[in-house]
């Protein structure tokens, strides 16, 4: 086989990401499907940092994601009468420092049309909307030529040297790659996080500003960032599950979920009520997005089977520990490596050998993407005590940390926190 022929399922961030570098390998030929009419430019606010940070240079984007980053000056916490209690700036540009706010913040939406532009003009990139797998079964192990079979939505059926899930925590693909008897590997580790957008007023501050609540049954914090003139942001976060989002969720119904969140917080205390009656009422609310937290936890050895491999929060998911888009632009460049590596080597990538990179692969990024499991992250760090002596509490204790600019400092540390890129000649010069 002297090419490789890849399909890559799921055009959120691991998805355009990879169809960039698997494009550089001699031959491949990549098809990046994504289920959605069109590309799904939507979405809050992202960072990248650490490695991250140095993903992205090495991908050519820096310029682009400057040019469109959010302008946010930094975070700030907030009592319920709107007084400020502490105050972390944003990092300073290559300080290289952490911060609560990063110096690449960014829309998800906008870092999903600059990953796409990567590969639209290339003749051997095909971007395929409107269109799902439906099912594929394996050729035997054994077959150095063997394929993955894909059925797709339509009844299209084809077949690919290589399949790549890159379709989020509850990937269907690794559904069907696992087996109808494998357990879900999605745990649960906390309440919720949701995001929507409401118009905004002169007074919104352009800072990340939090808030948490008093409440007799779960801890919450609301959160508000603006990134453009016409749009407030606001985030809920909960701590613990409740059955009326729970079944909103799984039945899908938005006005449902609209309301489910609405009860939760109509009693809070600053602008909430602003905040919930435009989540009933305005038109701009219609973006809601409202996520468990949740990880993925798959077993050493499961991120692949044969030539399908799992990428990006279908790997290694964990919702809002502050590094997802960081860990979703690095794995497909890893994974891109090894095969390119490979195939440099013998001008060829028979089922032995992408088997082998998929094990690399995992090998070298389990440790760092699965870092930050069982932490609850940047979002669950802010979630308070119920009561509002705790809450005094958390605000003086945040306050020290800003006077004492321990922010910076926020993040992995030690060997982690300085874990580089490995270099591949044989990608990089492609």
């Amino acid at each position: 086989m002297a090419s490789l022929k890849a399909l890559i399922v799921g055009g959120g961030i691991s998805g355009p990401a990879a169809a960039y570098w698997l494009s550089r390998i001699p031959g491949a030929k990549i098809t990046l499907l994504e289920r959605s009419s069109q590309i799904r430019a939507s979405g809050q606010q992202l960072d990248l940092r650490v490695a991250g940070v140095d993903m992205m240079k090495k991908i050519g984007i820096e310029p682009a994601v400057r040019a469109v980053r959010c302008q946010e000056p930094g975070t700030q916490l907030i009592d319920t009468d709107g007084k400020m209690k502490a105050y972390f700036p944003a990092a300073e540009p290559g300080s290289k420092r952490q911060s609560m706010t990063s110096e690449y913040e960014i829309m998800r939406g906008d870092l999903v049309k600059i990953l796409y532009r990567l590969t639209e003009n290339l003749s051997n990139v095909r971007h395929v909307y409107n269109t799902s797998v439906e099912n594929f079964t394996q050729d035997d192990e054994s077959d150095p030529n063997g394929k993955v079979h894909v059925t797709f939505s339509d009844g299209r059926q084809e077949d690919y040297d290589l399949v790549l899930a890159a379709d989020g925590t509850g990937s269907k693909t690794r559904k069907i790659m696992l087996g109808p008897d494998a357990p879900d590997p999605r745990h649960r580790t906390g309440g919720y996080i949701a995001y929507f957008s409401i118009p905004s007023q002169p007074w919104d501050s352009d800072r990340s500003t939090g808030c948490l609540l008093p409440g007799p049954h779960m801890a919450r914090t609301i959160m508000t960032r603006k990134d453009c003139p016409e749009l407030t942001r606001i985030y809920m976060m909960l701590s613990q599950r409740d059955d009326a989002v729970d079944a909103a969720l799984k039945s899908g119904d938005l006005t449902a979920l609209k309301k489910s969140l609405a009860d939760i917080f109509e009693d809070g205390a600053w602008e909430t009520k602003r905040f919930v009656e435009a989540l009933l009422h305005a038109p701009e609310a219609d973006d809601l997005y409202c996520t468990p937290y949740e990880e993925v936890r798959l077993p050493e050895g499961s991120w692949s089977k044969g030539r399908v491999v799992l990428i990006g929060d279908a790997a290694h998911s964990a919702t809002a520990n502050g590094y997802g888009t960081s860990w979703g632009l690095i794995g497909p460049y890893l994974l891109a490596g090894e095969l390119a590596t490979l195939y440099e080597k013998d001008k060829l990538l028979p089922t032995a050998s992408i088997m082998q990179a998929a094990k690399e692969y995992e090998k070298i990024w389990r440790p760092i993407a699965l870092s930050g499991h069982g932490d609850s992250g940047f979002a669950g760090s802010l979630l308070p005590p119920r009561s509002a002596l705790g809450i005094g509490i958390v605000n003086w204790v945040a306050g020290v940390a800003a006077y004492l600019r321990l922010d910076q400092y926020v993040g992995i540390d030690g060997s982690l926190g300085k874990w580089k890129l490995p270099d591949y000649p044989a990608l990089d010069e492609a």
